[in-house]
């Protein structure tokens, strides 16, 4: 702020010379005739030494005002380059708000991420402002535009004075990145909060793990559908970071928690599980009796059907290119055989379930509360809650790798700072301004007062 008023001051002394100058010129004019004013301005000396010496040292110090007043402001593009943005929209099929550039989100994000001191998020979102790069008219259709490519641009206030421009509006525009993929992007994100274990039976826990890691794993199967030769930082890609939670899942979750869980008669409460367990084999029984007798029925069924009913029956048929054959079709016993065998494999699964139940219940009925192997289960749990929390993360941080490796192609800034060329430019320019400035307030000193 105190350089921007100090350039200010000198552009404004100059140009009061130059006022001066052209006001006295003016008023003794008619103090001389043309020949003594072409001999004035003829014999100005535009040259001078001094004059040289003081433009060149107002020139120096205006250009080092303006290079720390130029310091302080920065500009970015942003430009869209995925095929939905030509219709306006985010990657996702939603609707695309340039102004989410500069939200307080992206605005919180930026000063987290770089650790941006004495500066609150409205302060520096004041000191911030988009624009499309390419504005449309609303006249006729053939006015109509649609930008991909908007301008971000960062003026700093008194507030943020003590802040780098540039490094300011990186740090908006990497932010924006992250939000752009946090939001509209295919991400994947931790599951809530623990549940309270000790509140939960053993096997409702069991089921609750798996499912996340089953959660774990479809992300990880999708992001491999979409890019199976993506690797990350780490080495690793989607496919064989799946590998190793399903051999985690099947190993430590199907197979160690829950054998040990079963096989022991590991609960919480006792009655309560056996009330429930005896509750599904009543309702499991009842689907065996029903799969029972649909199988029994089909049997009767095909008992009924002739011998004649039960020959390969041949039916004149044309292929696909239109050659003549005799096709074997099928008959009702065929289907009703179908029908018998699948009814019998329900059957068997009821049944297995049932028997299963029991002996669980018998495995609870013949375990002791004081059982070190309560213990032992509630540490494994434990443990294999915190591995899925971890294979959660290591998928997250692929997935948002990924999508920042396609973002950085499908999202492209470009820079703006000032160069020293700008810097050089404005120089000379005022240079030119202040010469002629002190010229003409020189020329008008050598015009008498009186004729």
């Amino acid at each position: 702020m105190l350089f921007d008023i100090l350039q200010k001051i000198i552009v404004l002394t100059v140009g009061i010379f130059l006022l001066l100058g052209v006001i006295i010129i003016i008023l003794r004019y008619k103090n001389v005739n043309p020949s003594e004013r072409k001999e004035i301005f003829k014999k100005a000396g535009y040259f001078n030494a001094w004059i040289i010496l003081l433009c060149f040292v107002v020139s120096m110090v205006y250009g080092v005002f303006s290079h720390i007043e130029n310091k302080k402001n920065a500009y970015a593009v942003v430009a869209l380059n995925y095929s939905e943005a030509s219709n306006a929209l985010n990657s996702n099929g939603t609707r695309y708000n340039m102004f989410e550039i500069i939200s307080d989100e992206v605005v919180e994000m930026a000063i987290n991420k770089g650790a941006l001191k004495n500066v609150t998020v409205k302060q520096l979102k004041n000191c911030l402002s988009v624009h499309p790069c390419v504005q449309g008219g609303v006249g006729d259709e053939s006015q109509y535009h649609i930008s991909t490519e908007f301008a971000v641009e960062y003026h700093a206030s008194k507030y943020t004075d003590h802040l780098d421009a540039e490094n300011v509006i990186m740090l908006i525009t990497s932010a924006y990145k992250d939000y752009y993929i946090e939001n509209y992007t295919d991400n994947f994100s931790l599951s809530g909060e623990k549940p309270d274990f000790s509140q939960m039976e053993y096997m409702d826990v069991v089921l609750y793990l798996d499912k996340e890691a089953t959660s774990v794993l479809n992300y990880l199967y999708g992001m491999a559908a979409k890019n199976p030769s993506f690797v990350t930082e780490n080495g690793n890609t989607f496919n064989s970071i799946a590998g190793k939670v399903y051999q985690f899942k099947e190993t430590q979750i199907n197979q160690n928690l829950r054998s040990l869980i079963l096989q022991n008669g590991v609960v919480r409460n006792e009655k309560d599980y056996v009330d429930r367990l005896l509750y599904r084999n009543k309702d499991v029984d009842f689907d065996r009796q029903k799969n029972d007798v649909s199988y029994k029925l089909c049997n009767d069924a095909i008992d009924m059907y002739s011998e004649e009913m039960t020959r390969i029956v041949l039916v004149p048929t044309w292929d696909e290119s239109g050659k003549y054959y005799m096709g074997r079709t099928k008959v009702g016993i065929d289907e009703l055989s179908v029908m018998a065998t699948t009814f019998s494999d329900y059957v068997a699964s009821n049944e297995k379930e049932i028997m299963d139940n029991k002996l669980i219940i018998n495995k609870i009925n013949s375990n002791e509360r004081d059982n070190p192997i309560y213990t032992s289960t509630d540490e494994l749990i434990e443990s294999i809650y915190e591995d899925v929390k971890e294979f959660e993360k290591e998928s997250i941080t692929a997935g948002r790798e990924y999508f920042r490796h396609k973002m950085n192609q499908c999202i492209a800034v470009s820079f703006y700072g000032t160069s020293i060329f700008n810097i050089i430019k404005t120089i000379l320019v005022f240079a030119v301004f202040a010469y002629v400035s002190f010229m003409i307030y020189r020329i008008s000193k050598k015009f008498p007062k009186k004729a």
